[in-house]
């Protein structure tokens, strides 16, 4: 998820603009607040069903996600906006049934475990890594006030490792929602080559960009609802990277705490309706 920037951020901007008055508070205590607020309350303690588009050049999956206590689960719903074929969802069912064993859960959970840490490094350098500027406010469809900051490449920040190296090459607008104190929404494009180390070493080009939006998906949960990924670059400075993705996610619905063999069952029958509605418009 992002280049693990996957940083859960968002916003549904229904954006009107109000007058643009300097906020009280400094910018970049707007910003170790929101942070703050996003590493104390990251998700609320409900589990959720929802839909995920992933979108890259060669086409597009969708999938149905749900979270267990054992880890999130998604079973593929369309290829291309289309039902799977009954060869596709053979294979499909097949993949994800591997779940029921164990071991394979926890290797997934471990993964997952290992992403979320990623991302929250990340997150917890945005205050240091960048300098912030104001540069407006606006007003979202919920009538919550949504100020949006400017940010460059603080040059007092020392990276502590690889990851957050790809800060000092990287500027953009950050947008908080100062109602609940949450990021709503961040837009950073490479205005420089940096070299990077997520696992591997590699260099990101200049002109890489992402975005990253969050939400109120219902009862107060907060949860990305957009991600567009464009970067192109090297891996160990011989292989091409290339990243061009956008992912969306929406119809978030709270479900019961369940097992494993019963959150496949839920989707297999969530899925079933789905695919015979995605069947009757072709």
């Amino acid at each position: 998820m992002l280049i693990a920037v996957g940083v859960c951020l968002a916003g549904a901007l229904g954006a009107a603009q109000v007058p643009q008055t300097q906020p009280a508070t400094p910018p970049i205590e707007l910003v170790r607040k929101a942070i703050a607020n996003e590493m104390e309350n990251p998700k609320t303690s409900r589990f959720y069903m929802w839909m995920d588009r992933v979108a890259k050049p060669k086409g597009s999956q969708t999938k149905q996600m749900v979270e267990t206590p054992d880890g999130l689960i998604g079973r593929l719903v369309a290829i291309n906006d289309k039902p799977l074929t009954p060869e596709q969802r053979k294979a499909d069912d097949n993949r994800i049934n591997r779940l029921l064993d164990p071991a394979k859960m926890r290797e997934k959970t471990k993964q997952q475990k290992a992403d979320e840490q990623h991302t929250q490094k990340l997150l917890c350098a945005l205050a240091d890594a960048f300098n912030y500027a104001y540069a407006g406010t606006e007003t979202t469809a919920q009538g919550h006030q949504v100020v949006k900051l400017d940010f460059s490449p603080n040059p007092n920040f020392d990276p502590p490792d690889r990851e957050t190296q790809v800060y000092q090459g990287m500027k953009g607008q950050v947008w908080i929602d100062t109602n609940v104190m949450r990021l709503a929404k961040i837009d950073g494009t490479l205005f420089r080559d940096v070299d990077f180390g997520w696992g591997v070493l590699g260099r990101l080009y200049k002109g890489g960009r992402f975005v990253v939006e969050q939400a109120d998906v219902g009862n107060g949960h907060w949860d990305t609802t957009r991600m567009e990924l464009k970067f192109d670059g090297k891996i160990l400075m011989v292989k091409r990277l290339h990243i061009e993705q956008t992912e969306t996610e929406w119809d978030f619905r709270p479900v019961p705490k369940m097992n494993v063999k019963q959150a496949l069952e839920m989707l297999r029958k969530s899925g079933e309706q789905l695919a015979s509605a995605l069947s009757r418009d072709y």
